[in-house]
């Protein structure tokens, strides 16, 4: 300890070291001028675990240098002083951004500040024992050691690499250079059990390594020469051994035995923390995936690994929906071959975060024909989405899948694009509608600018996967499935299609031109597309972290909890969806008059955004309606209907405004219609009353668990009653997609035939999609 202080101190005094450690504390006090930087979080870590990374080598040589001047070097001297002295010069970058932060409106030490010492800490353990072993092995010579320090991080990120491309999840950890926690969407990010098994395994592995080089010294050590034959002779040994050439002993042998234990019980401690990783199902491995979802069932194109307590039916409804999905992207794309496709479908996005390490970010691995969604009813809303990338990648060339310069400079915007060109849409618009839209009021990026190897990313998700989804619709409407998979294969879609991408991105404007806008979608357009991207809002990462946890707390019951820190996230976003999300905690609560203060509060911090207001409108005409204030609730939804909301809310609000007036139904479906109580138990009360709004709400329940017949029946029922224009156009489709699942395909067809001629863009986009699903389940597909 005191020589590898004394080290420590030697080279603290280097003018080198001073200057690296002023720069850097400079660098980390101007850092929160940078996106993601503001905060000491994820981002800082890892880059403090990058630093140290990089400044091991110079320390570690120079550790190594003064230890071997002396006559007994030790490694665990110099690795000692070489990690004080690399964790010092990284904590300086995080010294100077954690005073920068804590002049700013982001917390300074909040919960993601644990990724600081989680990340940098042990890079800077490992990196200097690194450093030591290779500058004891290269006996001090810097060029030698800084190529075997290279040829080792190099060699650890490629096994990390390699496990991750192998691997089914979205995290990777590499013991020296840090960690990548999952999809950049996933904006909420704080430690958990696994960074905090996967970074003491990182410092064990130090431990491991500096021991190991110290009992290999030890052991090397030429043996002392025995005591003078003079001095053995007063200690009782015979003048004839010492003449006999006197015994030689090993003093170091001793101590590099206890350095070659600590080296074995560190690499056990390390060992053992991935075994806890994989028990505790926190590994990411297949199997630790299997165990916790519990079930399979295989078609002939889709594999789906699901909740074991998930209803028969249910899972095979959502096996039909990816073996028909897979088949129509497929067809789409003239791919006569495409892999066969392994869903792992997930409980929750807590579930998801803890087993892969995407919470909010359903995510494919095209290369491995896998995809990871959470559950959800169908038709379910990303599925198809996720399809398309692991379809497509049959199309492409390379390691990924997926079009990349280079192999792995991946064009997301082609990827991403095409994903969301094949998409049905599921609400009122389509993609072109929602393009034209966000073009009138300023939101389309260039597409230009996303087609590239990184545009795509620096914009807001909503806005990058809405122009380029038009765009290559677009472009797969006019120039066909052939131009399409070319540009997949090359990742050239000028050369694909024969056209400057100029040319095809002034045709598509044009097209825009005539794309007619409905009303209602100017309002929804700017509620969905003015949200920046995470690297253009303050504090993002704090704020998503506290709407998470808020939501967390909410559900737990904790309503201060939650109300405080939806407050938070409020006031650093400036955003009126964080006062709404308190109003719904409240509310769920039992505090009425506190939710629609925080509605109210809401609604004036939309401002002019018309689609928020009115959500926040149709919020307090639910809080009427528990009230029994029946006439409000009335007005405040058909105020909001006015708006011309999503296909979704609009049904909602129609049935409540269907049902409130009942003095039957109200009171039964209340409940039910406002989220309230347990869901089974609602529905059942809305199904004692004989109403076609009863049917039609029984009907969609038994056809969300994929129990086809029983919902035909009742959704007959609702339509032979009578429905408002909304929620009978939903019946319709849902009775004819019921009936093609059951069988009756003639009776099916012709129920969707008219639908796909009638309606919204969108509407008949749908229809067409549910009689392709209907031929193909006939065989005809």
């Amino acid at each position: 300890m005191l020589r590898s202080f004394q080290i420590a101190a030697a080279l603290a005094r280097r003018r080198s070291v001073g200057a690296v450690a002023v720069a850097l504390l400079a660098a980390g006090a101007v850092s929160g001028s940078l996106p993601l930087l503001e905060a000491p979080g994820y981002e800082l870590g890892e880059l403090a675990a990058l630093v140290a990374a990089l400044l091991a080598p110079s320390v570690g040589l120079a550790a190594v240098r003064l230890e071997r001047a002396r006559e007994a070097p030790s490694a665990l001297a110099a690795w000692g002083g070489a990690a004080a002295v690399v964790a010092a010069l990284a904590g300086a970058l995080v010294v100077g951004a954690v005073g920068r932060a804590a002049l700013g409106p982001c917390s300074a030490l909040g919960p993601a500040a644990w990724f600081l010492p989680l990340l940098a800490v042990p890079s800077a353990l490992l990196g200097a024992a690194l450093a030591v072993a290779c500058g004891f092995l290269a006996r001090g010579r810097a060029v030698r050691a800084a190529a075997l320090y290279a040829l080792v991080a190099l060699a650890a990120l490629a096994w990390s690499l390699g496990a991750a491309y192998a691997g089914p999840a979205a995290f990777v950890f590499d013991p020296l250079l840090g960690a990548w926690p999952g999809p950049i969407y996933d904006e909420a990010l704080v430690p958990d059990l696994r960074v905090v098994l996967l970074r003491l395994a990182a410092a064990a592995e130090a431990v491991a390594v500096a021991a190991a080089v110290e009992a290999f010294l030890r052991a090397a050590r030429p043996p002392a020469s025995a005591a003078s034959p003079t001095v053995s002779a007063r200690r009782g040994e015979s003048d004839g051994a010492s003449a006999a050439g006197g015994r030689r002993h090993r003093p170091g042998l001793a101590g590099a035995r206890g350095a070659a234990l600590a080296a074995a019980l560190a690499a056990a401690a390390s060992l053992a923390a991935g075994v806890a990783l994989e028990r505790a199902g926190l590994s990411g491995s297949r199997d630790a995936l299997a165990r916790a979802l519990g079930a399979r069932r295989d078609g002939a194109r889709c594999a789906l690994v699901h909740p074991a307590e998930k209803p028969a039916p249910a899972a095979a409804a959502l096996l039909a929906d990816c073996e028909f999905h897979h088949a129509d992207v497929a067809r789409a794309l003239g791919i006569a071959d495409p892999p066969r496709v392994t869903v792992w479908v997930y409980r929750s996005a807590a579930e998801k975060r803890r087993l892969v390490g995407a919470a909010g970010t359903e995510y494919a691995k095209p290369w491995l024909a896998e995809i990871h969604v959470v559950d959800a009813p169908p038709p379910h809303p990303i599925l198809r989405h996720e399809l398309v990338h692991a379809v497509a990648a049959r199309a492409a060339r390379g390691p990924l899948g997926v079009p990349a310069r280079g192999l792995v400079l991946v064009n997301a915007g082609l990827v991403e694009g095409l994903a969301a060109a094949l998409e049905t849409p599921r609400g009122r618009w389509t993609v072109h509608e929602w393009s034209r839209a966000g073009r009138d009021q300023g939101y389309l990026p260039d597409v230009r600018g996303i087609l590239g190897p990184t545009g795509f990313w620096a914009e807001a998700p909503a806005r990058a996967y809405t122009a380029a989804g038009s765009f290559l619709a677009f472009v797969l409407e006019t120039r066909g499935p052939a131009a399409v998979r070319e540009a997949y294969r090359t990742g050239d879609l000028a050369r694909a299609t024969g056209a400057p991408l100029p040319e095809l991105v002034a045709a598509w404007q044009r097209f825009l031109d005539g794309v007619a806008p409905e009303p209602g979608l100017a309002a929804a357009a700017r509620t969905r597309l003015s949200r920046p991207s995470v690297f253009g809002r303050r504090c993002a990462r704090e704020v998503a972290t506290a709407e998470v946890r808020a939501a967390d707390a909410a559900r737990a019951g904790r309503v201060e909890e939650a109300r405080a820190l939806f407050g938070r996230a409020a006031a650093l976003s400036g955003s009126a969806a964080d006062l709404g999300a308190a109003g719904e905690a409240l509310a769920r609560a039992g505090d009425l008059d506190g939710a629609d203060a925080a509605y109210r509060d809401a609604a004036r911090a939309a401002g002019e955004d018309v689609a928020l207001r009115a959500t926040f409108e149709a919020a307090r005409a639910d809080l009427a309606w528990r009230r029994g204030d029946v006439a409000a609730a009335l007005a405040g939804w058909a105020a909001a209907l006015a708006t011309g909301p999503e296909r979704a809310e609009s049904r909602a609000l129609e049935a409540k405004i269907a049902a409130a007036p009942d003095p039957e139904l109200g009171p039964a479906a209340r409940e039910y219609l406002l989220g309230l109580g347990e869901r089974g138990a609602a529905l059942a009360r809305v199904a004692r009353v004989p109403r076609p709004l009863s049917a039609y709400l029984v009907g969609r329940a038994h056809a969300a668990r994929g129990e086809a017949a029983e919902a035909a029946r009742e959704l007959d029922r609702a339509l032979a009653g009578g429905l408002p224009p909304l929620l009978a156009r939903e019946a319709a489709l849902l009775l004819a997609e019921t009936r093609c699942a059951t069988g009756r395909w003639d009776e099916g067809e012709r129920g969707l035939a008219p639908l796909a001629r009638e309606g919204s863009a969108a509407d008949r986009a749908r229809a067409e999609e549910a009689l392709r699903r209907c031929a193909f389940l006939a065989g005809r597909g």
